[in-house]
């Protein structure tokens, strides 16, 4: 069903969140560029609104955005991983109808090609920074958020999401601690979670087998609305099928079923 005709047009970065604070999740895309405009499509319940400029400059050229509660109001803010060698960390964050000016959280996160993710990881209502490094050493560190700026990084995993699995953040056994999962892709198609404590993340372990092959976009969600974060892969390919495995909160995502067959073509963006 069409949402919105125009949106997020080649070369922009689209994403998701609630950034009205009406409990309803609208489209936000990142123009990039030397322009770098932030555009948002409130959602409806039945359609995203047109595209209306909420920020005029934020994540210019190649820097890495994402979306989260960064002062715990509710309402979704925006954030964004300069990387490379200055590797500093903005946050815009929301008044319901436009982001505030970026403000710098932090100067040292996620430098060149580490994963930057966003995640509340020790439950306190505001989402702190995740950095997988997927180098030789392959460790996670978390900046907590202080409410106006994230601390220091500390190491949180030693071996976790090495180069070439994708890594991804929820809270899958619905204790309100977002952890980290990472899809293997190649031969093993495996799926590993470590749960997060409220200050470290604890011992990797397989919840799935054979999912996500290598070409197909896996991404994370409660699709069944039962707390836990579930898992989903587009396969991208011509068949453009969608599968879930919903979490059963302990130690696997399981129920494997196709929820969609004909969904996110090759090309397309999904989320």
């Amino acid at each position: 069903m069409l949402w919105n005709d125009h949106f997020a047009p080649g070369g922009e970065t689209p994403l998701t969140g609630d950034f009205t604070g009406d409990g309803k999740d609208d489209a936000v895309s990142f123009t990039h560029g030397t322009g770098a405009d932030v555009y948002v499509g409130a959602s409806d319940g039945g359609s995203f609104a047109a595209d209306r400029k909420w920020s005029d400059h934020f994540s210019p050229g190649r820097e890495v955005p994402a979306v989260g509660d960064l002062n715990g109001d509710g309402k979704d803010d925006i954030i964004t991983f300069t990387r490379e060698d200055t590797a500093d960390v903005y946050v815009a964050l929301s008044d319901g109808t436009s982001f505030g000016t970026g403000q710098k959280w932090h100067d040292d996160f996620a430098p060149w090609a580490q994963f930057p993710a966003v995640g509340d990881v020790n439950g306190d209502g505001r989402d702190d920074i995740i950095a997988f490094t997927q180098d030789a050493s392959n460790d996670v560190y978390v900046a907590l958020n202080e409410g106006d700026r994230f601390g220091t990084p500390r190491k949180v995993h030693d071996h976790f999401a090495p180069e070439g699995e994708r890594p991804r953040v929820g809270d899958v056994n619905g204790d309100g601690k977002d952890d980290i999962v990472t899809f293997t892709g190649g031969e093993a198609k495996a799926v590993y979670v470590a749960l997060s404590d409220g200050a470290v993340f604890g011992e990797g372990r397989k919840w799935a087998d054979f999912l996500a092959l290598d070409g197909e976009f896996p991404y994370m969600g409660d699709y069944n609305g039962d707390g836990k974060d579930d898992i989903v892969t587009f396969t991208h390919s011509d068949l453009a099928d969608v599968y879930v495995n919903v979490s059963n909160g302990t130690d696997g995502f399981v129920n494997g079923a196709k929820w969609h067959d004909f969904f996110g073509l090759a090309g397309e963006t999904s989320l």
